[in-house]
C-alpha cells in the first residue's frame, strides 16, 4: 500500500514524494526563491527539479545533475547534466545548492551511513565552490557516526544551520536534511 505522499505526488503529477519535503522546509526556512539560479545534486528522478521551477517562475534557472535521467522535462529554464556529481562540468555560481542524494542501500546501517556521509560531503564541497555569498544548501545525510563531524563542517561555512525533519520524510528513516543558510565570505 503506498503512503500518503505518494498517493499525493501521484495524484498532483510530481515524479517523487520527496517533493513535499522540500516544499515544507522551503515554506519554512525559504532557501529558494523566485528568479533564483538552483543547482540540484542527484537530481532524478526529478521532483525537487519541478518543485524548484515551480519556486523560481520564469526569471530563475535550475540545473540538474545525476547519473541517472530525469524524466521528461521540458523547461527553457532547465539544464540537465548526466554525469556524476564527482565528474561534472559545473560552470558559474548559484543562489542554491540542493541535494537529496542517498547511496544505495544495503541494510547495513553503518555501511549505509558512510556512503551518505561520502554523498553530502561531496555536496558541500560543490557548495563551498559553486554557490555565491549568502547562498543556501540542503542537504540530505542519514544519521551515524559521522553526522556531527558534517555538520560541524556545515557551520564552519554557514551563518545559520538547521537540522530537519520534514513531516514528509518517512518515521523510521535514518534520513536528516541540514539547512545551510547564508554562505560566509569566500576566501579568494
Amino acid at each position: 500500500m503506498k503512503d500518503f505522499y505518494t498517493r499525493k505526488s501521484r495524484e498532483e503529477g510530481y515524479y517523487a514524494r520527496s517533493v513535499y519535503k522540500l516544499k515544507q522546509i522551503n515554506s519554512r526556512y525559504y532557501i529558494i526563491r523566485r528568479g533564483d539560479k538552483v543547482l540540484d545534486l542527484g537530481c532524478s528522478p526529478g521532483g525537487w527539479v519541478q518543485a524548484s521551477l515551480e519556486i523560481v517562475g520564469n526569471q530563475g534557472f535550475v540545473t540538474g545533475i545525476d547519473i541517472s535521467p530525469v524524466r521528461r522535462i521540458e523547461k527553457p529554464n532547465f539544464k540537465f547534466i548526466r554525469s556524476d556529481i564527482e565528474q561534472a562540468k559545473i560552470e558559474g555560481t548559484f543562489d542554491v545548492v540542493l541535494s537529496d542524494m542517498a547511496p544505495k542501500t544495503t541494510g547495513a546501517r553503518d555501511l549505509d551511513h558512510e556512503r551518505s556521509y561520502f554523498l553530502a560531503k561531496t555536496a558541500l564541497e560543490i557548495a563551498k565552490e559553486h554557490l555565491r555569498e549568502g547562498g543556501n544548501f540542503l542537504c540530505k545525510i542519514f544519521q551515524g557516526a559521522r553526522y556531527q563531524e558534517f555538520l560541524s563542517e556545515a557551520k564552519k561555512n554557514f551563518e545559520l544551520i538547521k537540522t530537519i525533519k520534514p513531516e514528509a520524510s518517512k518515521k523510521e528513516s535514518k534520513e536528516m536534511y541540514i539547512l545551510g543558510k547564508c554562505l560566509k565570505h569566500k576566501k579568494e
